[in-house]
């Protein structure tokens, strides 16, 4: 019988992610096919990388979070700044950094770029996997000199379920801007949806309260949600955003609170 997850542990001096440890525990590499993917360190350029792997499309694939280099490094020195579409649906302008408060975190790559364009980011991840997997793309992005500015503050993580953190979060701190971008299934299932998006979805599953996000964070927030959704995706909640903005593939619907 194949079961859900495990954490591959090559070296017992190698602690397991506060997240993860509810996992079982695989030392031989021949165990790892009674599970549906595993979650391991690999060194990269003398880095421990904390990898989630699983089987597609009939070989072995893997994810992980990095911040400093790739697409994240990409959008923040090439993406536009605030001319770009989350930037106009976020409001920002040049002298205002507001404090957002990303609800729905996941690899969290919008919540960086909003982060390099001035904003203070509370994130929340409710699933351990991914959360893991962020929590550990922040710790190496901020021991990266040329990162550690960016992330050492203001970008803080939290892991549990968003309609409850939401309201203990805004207690401690009302932020500016909720944002939210909830699991929504791509129009076609099929080898042309991103390997990537594919992994996450076996990892988080499926979101069957995301409508309940959106009358919590309107009670929560001081000027404006924010939804990321598919373009072909119906309004979260079925209320009609104040604007919408569109983008290649997706739109951004803005409720204004004021």
């Amino acid at each position: 019988m194949t079961r859900q997850f495990a954490f591959y542990q090559q070296d017992d001096e190698i602690c397991i992610p506060e997240w993860l440890q509810n996992l079982s525990v695989v030392t031989d590499d021949n165990q790892l096919n009674d599970y549906q993917g595993y979650f391991a360190y690999q060194q990269v350029a003398g880095q421990d990388f904390l990898d989630f792997y699983a089987p597609l499309g009939g070989k072995i694939v893997s994810m992980n979070v990095d911040l400093v280099a790739g697409q994240v490094a990409y959008r923040r020195q090439h993406g536009g700044g605030r001319k770009q579409h989350i930037a106009k649906a976020c409001g920002l302008k040049a002298n205002w950094n507001p404090k957002v408060l990303d609800a729905t975190a996941g690899l969290g790559r919008d919540a960086a770029e909003l982060r390099s364009l001035g904003c203070k980011l509370r994130m929340i991840e409710r699933s351990p996997y991914v959360a893991s997997l962020l929590q550990d793309g922040i710790k190496r992005a901020v021991s990266n000199d040329e990162a550690s500015d960016l992330f050492k503050s203001g970008y803080e993580l939290f892991h549990g379920q968003s309609v409850e953190l939401i309201e203990q979060l805004s207690k401690k701190e009302q932020p500016d801007i909720i944002y939210l971008d909830p699991m929504f299934p791509p129009k076609q299932k099929s080898a042309a949806v991103k390997k990537e998006m594919r992994l996450v979805k076996m990892l988080v599953g499926e979101d069957p309260d995301a409508d309940k996000l959106l009358p919590v964070a309107m009670e929560c927030a001081k000027k404006r949600i924010v939804v990321k959704r598919p373009s072909y995706a119906p309004f979260l909640n079925e209320e009609k955003p104040s604007m919408s903005i569109e983008s290649k593939g997706n739109r951004f619907d803005v409720y204004l609170l004021n």
